[in-house]
């Protein structure tokens, strides 16, 4: 269909808006004309998304080939419910990193922020969007160069380019890892097409047009390219011990570019172990032995992690710090719920992307107002306590974590997480998400108090329009989201379909590579 070329457009678009404003920022010289221009590129993005989305509620899984030519011969995009939404998500992040970008940062250097933002998105929605191995190094390449430029944007700050040097060399190991995997894959396979491995992993013997069968025997090359991928999607994620890296950087780099990897990017490590080891490498391939190993081995690192960032959120006193190892927690859970395999668990772990990316900009955004008129310290919070909208938002976002109240999508995500374990007969992992989310409260309301306490001396008075309406849109999309889980047992399916969709291989197969199996 014709309309399907905006799936492959969008990152194409994308790109060029982070040269257009560039080259904008260079003829026309006035900072809020560039701003201006950036936002309504941002929304055109957006609107792309949600079209996106009604595809794929209309359609289901929809396709677009580059240049006409069929699987696997060239390079497609496959698009589904979960990665449509995700979509959204992200671009939803884009607009509000731009308009807080205007209040926060210096007006010469925004231009800069908003180029690499929209690489970065790029990036991301290329990794949500395509049907090919290859192509997700390539996007997961352009979301680290831009995020490695991100952490450094404060070139003047030698802890920022610290944290950015770190990131950016253990970051090229990581995915130099999925490389190596995806060489592994081709030799044997004979291709990089997502549907046509995930086909040969289940029927080595099975000849697909334009790519044959398999080449010896694939067992070895398999195993070793699934620990990799593993591997690196740990790392993507910031999952313990991958996590090292993520802390400078959250804490060094600007709060809009914090929000936007918390939303953004550091999903793509779950999203991607959903992806390969629930589709390409999922249930039924000829070495599933070896995948529930790796499964076990791979639940006990995240249910560590969990635990682990849980218990250091508690003793943090920076407010940056905080928020990095809640993520770490929160993503944690997220991976423990695709490795479990049940739909319901599934289901709960693309809701808790949802969930910890608006939490977080929730916190993020009203912290930023704190940052700002005193530092990073938990004290500083305090000067929020005369800003209702701030500590308002900041609240909301800590209990959207939490998962206790309904009314927040953060309840769901953690509820259908717990089911999926339930159904898994993974009891353990209940206990997991009990105690993490408990101890996470405790680091949460130890920042909330610190708003109630007396003000420090010393801060400097900002105006706040701009991260007010920031955050009373945050504030509107989360609970509308709650609400509509809530009351709306529609809605609430459609959410849970979202687990059965991702384990269908077969009609993952079947729709991409258009054959009958």
């Amino acid at each position: 269909m014709k309309n399907m070329i905006i799936i492959g457009l969008l990152p194409i678009y994308l790109l060029i808006s982070a040269t257009l404003i560039v080259l904008l920022k260079l003829i026309l010289k006035k900072e809020v004309i560039v701003d201006l221009i950036a936002i309504i590129l941002g929304f055109i993005s957006l609107v792309a998304t949600f079209y996106t989305m009604f595809l794929t509620m209309k359609h289901g899984i929809i396709i677009y080939r580059f240049g006409g030519f069929p699987p696997p011969l060239g390079i497609v995009y496959v698009v589904d419910k979960v990665s449509a939404i995700l979509s959204m998500l992200v671009s939803f992040s884009l607009i509000m990193a731009i308009v807080y970008s205007i209040w926060i940062l210096l007006p010469k250097w925004r231009y800069l922020f908003y180029s690499l933002a929209f690489l970065l998105i790029a990036g991301v929605i290329g990794c949500l969007y395509t049907g090919d191995i290859f192509n997700f190094f390539v996007s997961l390449e352009l979301l680290a160069i831009s995020s490695y430029a991100l952490t450094a944007f404060y070139r003047g700050s030698s802890k920022a380019i610290r944290a950015a040097v770190i990131y950016a060399i253990t970051g090229s190991i990581a995915t130099s890892l999925y490389l190596l995997a995806s060489f592994l894959i081709y030799a044997s396979y004979g291709t990089l097409n997502m549907a046509d491995v995930a086909l040969k992993a289940r029927e080595p013997e099975y000849i697909v047009a334009f790519s044959g069968k398999v080449y010896g025997d694939i067992v070895l090359p398999t195993i070793v390219a699934m620990i990799l991928i593993l591997w690196t999607m740990l790392f993507k994620s910031g999952i313990i011990p991958n996590h090292f890296w993520l802390l400078d950087v959250y804490s060094e780099s600007p709060t809009p570019a914090v929000a936007l990897f918390t939303s953004t990017a550091d999903m793509i490590g779950v999203y991607g172990i959903s992806r390969f080891f629930l589709t390409v490498f999922g249930e039924g391939i000829s070495i599933e032995y070896f995948r529930s190993l790796l499964f076990n081995i791979a639940l006990l690192i995240a249910s560590v992690s969990a635990l682990a960032s849980a218990l250091l959120v508690v003793t943090q006193t920076n407010i940056r710090r905080l928020i990095a190892y809640s993520t770490i927690s929160q993503l944690s859970l997220a991976f423990m719920g695709v490795l479990t395999g049940v739909p319901e668990g599934i289901s709960g772990a693309m809701l808790h992307l949802i969930t910890n990316g608006l939490g977080d900009m929730l916190m993020l955004y009203s912290a930023g107002i704190a940052i700002i008129s005193c530092g990073k310290d938990l004290s500083c919070l305090s000067t929020l306590r005369s800003n209702i909208i701030a500590y308002t938002a900041f609240v909301i976002g800590s209990l959207n974590l939490f998962g206790i109240f309904p009314l927040l999508p953060g309840f769901w995500s953690k509820a259908l997480l717990t089911l999926g374990f339930l159904k898994a007969g993974l009891f353990w992992g209940i206990i997991v998400v009990l105690v993490s989310s408990g101890l996470c409260a405790a680091g949460y309301f130890k920042a909330i108090s610190a708003i109630f306490k007396l003000k420090r001396n010393s801060f400097i008075t900002v105006s706040t329009t701009i991260p007010a309406i920031v955050l009373v849109t945050l504030m509107l999309l989360a609970l509308t989201l709650g609400i509509l889980i809530t009351l709306n047992g529609y809605f609430r399916e459609f959410v849970i379909q979202w687990g059965y969709d991702m384990i269908d291989y077969k009609r993952y197969i079947v729709i991409t590579l258009n054959l009958t199996i």
